[in-house]
Formats: structure tokens, sequence, C-alpha cells
């Protein structure tokens, strides 16, 4: 098969990163970071969003003349109607909530456009990248929010009896509320206390600061109790975490590991994502995996 590349874009409400990725997982012309324009107008995010692509595209071409760029692929936050390529948001990207991003973005770029979850878009990319030979694995991202995607064969399950719907476990009721509440970032500060940055309480529990190291071993315990029965039903052979909380993972993964045992679930691996932004090596396979459907 002739080489062939896709522009990858991982859009969040802060920043979108892009690269051009090729078939076999090269990165052409690097990867840059933009401001988002998820606090735009409707024309101007659109606008903005075909110029990442335009340029990664034009880096690409100029880095590799012999590598036609074939599509491009935006991984977004939910609620996103992937299939239609409109968002559903209105927390942010207000402006383009409802409007057919996809029909928009290829009459400004000329190029097929795909659209997946941005925890999906993770997952993927650490099967590409990280697991090639695992076959099956459930990837988390964690920092201001708790994201997922379960990862079979080089796919994202997000239907049938063995995942939550749509592969979402950021809302499974735990406790007294969700899981989110007691796993993403802000449950760290809650539960050090005021005035203090889940960065800041990471510090100071590698320090040996005794009511840090119990927020993060509280943080372990919630995510193993709240995700073994989905992990029993899907039965991955390993948990991946990746996201700012994750840089932590050494201080909640022996809770984590333990609540999971107590789930008998005790020869679970629990390990890190690999560095870099996988979300958009992801975003690239999916892309190549739905144009060679079509």
């Amino acid at each position: 098969m002739a080489k062939r590349a896709v522009v990858s874009l991982d859009v969040g409400g802060t920043t979108v990163d892009a690269a051009c990725v090729s078939a076999d997982g090269e990165l052409i012309g690097g990867v840059t970071g933009s401001a988002s324009p998820s606090s735009g107008t409707q024309d101007g995010t659109v606008t903005e969003l075909a110029r990442i692509v335009s340029e990664a595209r034009a880096r690409a071409e100029d880095a590799e003349e012999d590598i036609p760029v074939i599509a491009c692929a935006l991984a977004f936050p939910a609620p996103f109607d992937y299939a239609a390529g409109m968002s559903r948001m209105t927390h942010k990207f207000q402006a383009i909530n409802g409007v057919k991003l996809g029909s928009l973005l290829r009459e400004r770029t000329g190029l097929p456009v795909y659209f997946l979850n941005d925890a999906d878009a993770f997952g993927i990319g650490v099967g590409w990248r990280q697991l090639p030979d695992v076959n099956r694995f459930v990837a988390l991202t964690i920092g201001t929010g708790l994201g997922s995607g379960f990862i079979e064969n080089g796919r994202a399950v997000t239907d049938g009896d063995r995942v939550p719907p749509g592969g979402e476990v950021w809302h499974l009721p735990f406790r007294d509320g969700i899981l989110e509440d007691y796993v993403a970032a802000r449950a760290v500060t809650t539960a050090y206390g005021p005035g203090r940055s889940a960065r800041e309480v990471s510090a100071l529990a590698a320090a040996g600061d005794s009511a840090a190291i119990a927020a993060y071993r509280a943080l372990g315990e919630a995510l193993g109790a709240g995700l073994a029965p989905v992990l029993t039903r899907f039965a991955p052979e390993t948990v991946v975490i990746g996201g700012k909380v994750a840089q932590s993972l050494n201080l909640f993964a022996p809770a984590m590991r333990e609540a999971l045992a107590r789930a008998s679930l005790p020869d679970l691996p629990v390990i890190a994502a690999a560095p870099g932004n996988l979300a958009l090596w992801g975003a690239a396979r999916h892309c190549l995996t739905e144009a060679d459907a079509q």
C-alpha cells in the first residue's frame, strides 16, 4: 500500500494539539499546540480549526513530499455526536453546538473529516504506540475530569453488556455521588483541604505529608472500588492511566490495587501511559481505519 498520512487534532477547552501522522505511526513535522477557540464565534471556531489542520498538512508535505495527506481526525470531549460531526457541548464550544462541523471543515480544508471521543482516542493511541500486543485493556485519563476508553482489538467498545453506556465511567454512581467526584483532581484538593492544587498536594505527599498521602490513597481506593464491577465484566488484561493526576500514580496505585484485590481482581496490572499525546496517534489510527472501511 502506498504511504499516506492524516492530520490529527486533540481538541480541548484550553489547547488544541495537532500533528500529521503517517500510516506507520511516524509524526511528520512535529506536534504543535494552539490556544483553543472554545469560546469563539461559530465562524471563528471553524476558521481556527481549519487553520490548524491546514498548517499541519503543509508542514507534513514540506517535510515529506511523497506522502499524501488523505484526511483529518479530530478528538473532541463529550457530549458530541461523533457520527454526525456535531458538538452537543453547552459549557464550552457553545457557538458550534448543533453545527455540522465536519461539513464546514471539509469545505475549508478539502479533506474528509472524522471525529471521535478524546478518551477513546487516548485509548486507541495507547494500543497502537504502547501496548500493540495487548488485545483488551481499559485506558483512563484523570485530570479535571475522568475519561475512559474500553479498547479491544484496536477499537473502542462503547456499547453492549460488558461496558457502561458510551464506555464512560465518570458518572457511575459511587457513594453519595458519582465516581468522578472521588477521582478527579478536585477530589484530591477536597480531601486535603482548601488552598492547595492537586500538584501541590502531590509534592507534599512525596515529601511525606500524611494528610496529602491520605488524600491520594483515598483517590486510589475510590478508583479501584468504583471500577471493580465494570472491570470484572470487561475482563481487561491491564489498566492504563494517563492525564495530569496520573503523574502521581505511585501515590494512589497501591490503594487502587488493594481495592481491586478485595473485589477479586488481585492480578490486574495498573500502569502509567507512555509519554506524549497518545490521543493524536489514536485519532489518526481511527481515521485510517474508517477511511479504509469506506
